[in-house]
């Protein structure tokens, strides 16, 4: 006779179980600073450490932390450690953390509202701080996300759907628009959606990396001439190579006059518009017919929360709303959202929880405090690589990102700097003090530092910078 083993937990057991990893969480974030920014290993070390048969019978709990802390929590980016400067930082409050657990703990299903309407009526109201937040008008809608990508996906089928319906022909016609300097999950959304590849224009930058209206108006015409069906521009709210935003007013008149979609991915840049500077530079994001935004990045939220926005919620049910015979009890009537009808996801958890507490917990000021103090440590990088004699900017310094490379006396090949400035790149990263990364502008190789994290200090900005000098 077999027997039988209980899954559930009792009472104290899970006290003392939530109270050790409360302790861990705690005390990794309490150390980061004398951590490493980052450390890993290859495929084949990781594997000799983790590929292994599950267990056939139980194991202790504590013995289940040892493995943890050394053969996984030892090899990994720490995201929200000061120097950590790389690619767009995820650096999340520590309610923001609690908030996901409770998420996690009560398992939510934020799918339809009548199983979870507390939790889906916390992602309205959240979505009600953002919509008022960027400017956009009463009545726009949208739902919480696994991300920017996921969001930027949402938003061109909604658009390619609005444009063509279910008809196969005429959306082999399509023609969506974008910057050079786009994220790639913009090109990657309309793969997906069905625009044949070369029917996603990418439009050229002026000198300060903004898509050009002008070369997009003339990109529109020749495409209409040719019978083509121009749908959907993706413009930037902050691109992720240098914080780049469009020019936003002059994208939304000629999308208006053209009757094309306009789509703001500003998962980047989007929640600047909290502060006096970020609402000046994205000026014109409200007029879109829809935005990403990432509170995953400059609101402070642990991965994954992205956030879509459209105009007209309609839109998104029109292409995403279904309901066989197994959902029509969860149908909705009217006033009540189900935000499985708003994008791919029926299962889905409550990511509002965790926005809600943190913005709750600090305020609207403290949050804004922290993101004016990224964007002040990318202008004193910026400062302090002009003064330097030996470095110089390659692009203007916006929002928390700051992109320059070593230039000394004497250099002036192009491959020679490029490989002065990868040598950089290798020796600063190794050292555990500093994570920064690259890309590369108008074909230079370029250094890059994005500061979004709240922990990094002028001091660090100051020894980072004085790093790269030696």
């Amino acid at each position: 006779m077999s027997t039988t083993i209980s899954l559930d937990l009792d009472q104290p057991t899970m006290r003392r179980l939530a109270h050790r990893v409360a302790d861990i969480v705690a005390d990794h974030l309490g150390t980061l600073r004398s951590q490493p920014v980052i450390t890993g290993l290859g495929r084949r070390d990781i594997d000799a450490l983790l590929l292994q048969p599950p267990p056939r019978s139980a194991t202790d709990f504590e013995t289940l932390m040892d493995t943890l802390h050394r053969r996984v929590f030892a090899y990994h980016a720490r995201e929200p450690h000061p120097g950590f400067l790389a690619y767009v930082p995820s650096c999340p409050t520590f309610p923001a953390v609690l908030g996901d657990w409770l998420a996690t703990g009560f398992n939510f299903f934020a799918g339809v509202w009548p199983v979870a309407s507390g939790p889906n009526g916390l992602e309205v109201a959240v979505l009600e701080w953002f919509r008022e937040w960027i400017g956009m008008p009463a009545g726009t809608g949208g739902l919480l996300t696994s991300g920017g990508s996921g969001a930027n996906l949402t938003a061109v089928v909604a658009a390619r759907h609005a444009a063509v319906g279910d008809d196969g022909a005429r959306l082999a016609r399509l023609t969506m628009y974008t910057s050079d300097q786009a994220h790639s999950s913009v090109r990657r959304a309309g793969w997906i959606a069905g625009i044949p590849r070369d029917q996603i224009r990418a439009v050229p930058t002026d000198d300060e990396l903004r898509m050009r209206p002008d070369a997009l108006a003339a990109m529109v015409r020749a495409d209409r001439a040719a019978g083509f069906n121009p749908f959907l521009v993706v413009a930037s709210g902050g691109t992720t190579n240098t914080g780049a935003v469009d020019p936003l007013n002059a994208l939304a008149d000629l999308c208006a006059r053209a009757e094309i979609w306009l789509h703001v991915d500003a998962a980047y840049g989007g929640f600047g518009t909290l502060t006096a500077r970020g609402r000046e530079a994205l000026d014109g994001l409200g007029r879109a017919d829809s935005v990403t935004l990432d509170p995953h990045k400059w609101l402070f939220v642990p991965f994954e929360c992205g956030c879509l926005l459209a105009r007209d919620p309609r839109r998104l049910a029109d292409v995403f709303r279904i309901y066989p015979e197994y959902l029509k009890d969860a149908e909705s009537s009217g006033e009540e959202i189900n935000f499985a009808d708003y994008g791919e996801q029926l299962t889905r958890y409550s990511r509002a929880l965790k926005v809600w507490l943190s913005v709750s917990y600090f305020g609207t000021d403290a949050i804004a405090a922290a993101i004016d103090q990224g964007m002040d440590l990318a202008a004193l990088a910026g400062q302090l690589v002009e003064a330097a004699p030996s470095l110089e900017l390659l692009s203007p310094v916006r929002f928390g990102i700051c992109c320059f490379r070593a230039h000394p006396d004497g250099i002036d090949d192009p491959d020679a700097l490029d490989a002065l400035n990868e040598r950089i790149l290798a020796k600063v990263n190794s050292d555990g003090r500093y994570f920064i990364s690259s890309t590369r502008l108008r074909g230079a190789y370029s250094l890059r530092i994005c500061v979004l994290g709240y922990r990094t200090t002028a001091e660090d900005i100051r020894g980072l910078i004085s790093e790269i000098e030696r």
